[in-house]
């Protein structure tokens, strides 16, 4: 699926982006400056481009040592540079730890990087945010042609938190809640999405 939506996005011309210009973006996003490092651990701050995934992948190839931890504080960005950053940890042979800190913030895009530890940790009064895909790239294209595109990224989205919880993606996907087909779509603390993720959470901090 994701190999198809690439395909699409090479066709048209342009490149998965953030919400600068690029081609895709999570709906409701803001532009800031984006990814910081530390040694020890991986901070990903402000909004998600590819530079941000240049970044992480670096640091996630010159870190040694089982467990890596990635500290998050986002509101989205670049669907496509989230995506590598989770392939890149749920692929590798280290302990991911993801986590988002009393407080701080993990919305959109931002979510696909949190869904790839192997523990997903998060402060009470943290903010998650799940919300629809939306095409913003600079070549404008026919309106079924846009619809199938985010149609496919919406599906990747979903499959990809159903790897971490199968139960939460199918809730988002509930009549009563299809996040990933609206603006606004759900928003939660670290605490309710404790509650109401089905171990999408698997700890508060």
């Amino acid at each position: 699926m994701r190999a198809c939506f690439i395909l699409i996005s090479c066709f048209a011309g342009l490149s998965l982006s953030g919400c600068t210009g690029g081609v895709f973006a999570m709906r409701g996003d803001s532009a800031r400056p984006a990814a910081e490092t530390r040694t020890r651990d991986i901070v990903i701050s402000g909004v998600i481009t590819q530079d941000t995934a240049d970044r992480v992948l670096d640091e996630l190839e010159a870190q040694q040592g089982s467990v890596v931890t990635i500290r998050l504080d986002s509101p989205g960005g670049d669907v496509a540079a989230a995506l590598q950053i989770h392939d890149r940890l749920k692929h590798g042979d280290r302990l991911v730890v993801t986590t988002v800190a009393d407080e701080a913030q993990c919305m959109s895009s931002c979510t696909l990087i949190f869904a790839a530890g192997n523990q997903r940790l998060a402060g009470p009064r943290s903010r998650f945010r799940f919300h629809a895909p939306l095409y913003v790239g600079r070549l404008p294209l026919p309106g079924p042609v846009v619809g199938l595109i985010e149609a496919m990224t919406r599906r990747g989205i979903a499959n990809t938190y159903a790897g971490a919880s199968p139960e939460f993606a199918r809730y988002l996907a509930e009549p009563g809640v299809l996040a990933l087909h609206s603006r606004k779509g759900l928003a939660l603390s670290g605490e309710e999405l404790a509650i109401r993720g089905a171990n999408f959470v698997t700890g508060i901090q």
